[in-house]
């Protein structure tokens, strides 16, 4: 196994054009330093990178991750088929630039790097993920399906810094038309399929089974509704806005957690406005009614309530 691709090898240069190296498991592909997601908002310390190197040791063990900065998106297109890999490949070029960043692990899958030309959030919109202030991907390692190390055909990170020109900016706006157009052309995974579901069903979940799902696997509806709100695009947004409104109103969860989370995932879409999240929350209230009402004569021989 070729030294380069360890995480001990590439740390201090990439640390030093601006990215944010940590080590991963080279059999697993997974994270093996706790707290890396601290790197997506800070850089490293010069001290405690050395020592991190230092400590993650056999290096043959560990490949070099990097954690995505606010400051940098990460494009990965997880598209298996030759044919749509080849479709995603053009329309990236002609909408978001020739990036001289793209890495390969297993062809046709591809992980394209650009600069953050304005405030991007993360989302997984399956096969297409975006990256940017959160998440983590393989620069350099060991790719045991591919038999090979991951590859960067032109340049890689360790040839460019974070803030090099050569790298294309990429805007809010350019990022949701290269989904609109992607998926017109490949077919999206709405959601994750579930493996080995009882009774041998594989099928896709709906918005409502992934929402219950994620809740029980992270032990909060919050957190689980943020993950199916970043989720939601271009024409599914308005049915996942209405099943989380009527998850959060079955549930209990005060309006305030409902109005935050749509702050932060829906703001600025068309077709879920202010207008529509109060809609729908005000439908899913219960009616009033006064409690306790009986009805009693009055003195004058009328009738009154008490």
């Amino acid at each position: 196994m070729s030294a380069s691709i360890t995480f001990a090898a590439v740390a201090q240069p990439l640390a030093e054009r601006g990215w944010r190296p940590f080590p991963g498991w080279q059999a697993t592909k997974r994270p093996a330093m706790r707290g890396w997601p601290g790197l997506n908002r800070s850089e490293w310390d010069d001290a405690d990178l050395a020592a991190a190197i230092a400590d993650y040791q056999p290096a043959e063990d560990f490949c070099c991750c990097l954690a995505v900065q606010s400051e940098v998106v990460a494009i990965d297109l997880d598209i298996v088929d030759q044919e749509h890999a080849a479709a995603a490949d053009r329309l990236a070029n002609d909408i978001l630039g020739r990036t001289p960043l793209v890495r390969i692990g297993l062809a046709p899958k591809q992980i394209r790097i650009y600069r953050s030309g304005d405030p991007i959030r993360s989302r997984k919109l399956h096969p297409l993920e975006i990256f940017s202030g959160s998440g983590q991907f393989i620069s350099h390692g060991w790719h045991e399906d591919a038999d090979r190390p991951y590859i960067w055909p032109q340049c890689s990170p360790l040839d460019l810094s974070t803030d090099s020109g050569t790298i294309p900016l990429v805007a809010r706006a350019q990022l949701d038309r290269f989904s609109a157009e992607l998926f017109k052309v490949v077919p999206r995974r709405l959601l994750p399929v579930r493996q080995n579901r009882p009774c041998g069903a594989g099928g896709p979940q709906t918005i409502s089974e992934r929402l219950a799902m994620l809740t029980t696997l992270h032990g909060s509806w919050r957190r689980a509704a943020a993950i199916v709100l970043s989720e939601a695009v271009e024409g599914c947004r308005n049915d996942t806005a209405w099943i989380v409104v009527a998850s959060a109103a079955a549930r209990g969860i005060p309006d305030d957690v409902v109005w935050e989370l749509f702050e932060r995932y829906f703001r600025g879409w068309a077709e879920v406005s202010e207008t529509h999240v109060a809609s729908m929350i005000e439908r899913t209230r219960p009616v009033r009614r006064p409690s306790a009402m009986t009805l009693t004569t009055s003195v004058g021989g009328g009738h009154g309530l008490r």
